[in-house]
């Protein structure tokens, strides 16, 4: 994922997931029992109410921008370098002409 994020130059950041599951989106309200199930949030506090794993993703992109804005850099890692030696897949061609990946030469239609 971090790999296709730098090739699109997205900067990624790291974070703790951390009792992300039971702290409130809203309010920041954290106690196990705001995990009402696998499926569903519900902040004791606040009364919030929310799919648990969106709640959950939300507390994530909150810690991330904290860190981001504090000057945290990308730990996307660099891509692989571009092999031009020939190796990696073979193409090859198809009846209609058109080449695609194939991990063996094709053997014909």
């Amino acid at each position: 994922m971090a790999n296709m994020a730098r090739k699109a130059g997205v900067p990624v950041v790291h974070v703790d997931p951390a009792y992300t599951s039971r702290t409130c989106a809203e309010c920041g309200h954290a106690d196990k029992t705001n995990r009402v199930s696998q499926a569903w949030f519900a902040c004791r506090d606040c009364g919030f109410v929310d799919h648990a794993d969106r709640n959950s993703s939300r507390n994530i992109r909150a810690r991330a921008w904290v860190l981001w804005r504090r000057g945290a850099m990308s730990t996307a890692p660099a891509p692989p370098p571009r092999q031009r030696d020939g190796a990696g897949r073979k193409r090859s061609a198809i009846a209609s002409g058109a080449r695609c990946a194939s991990p063996s030469p094709a053997t014909g239609s």
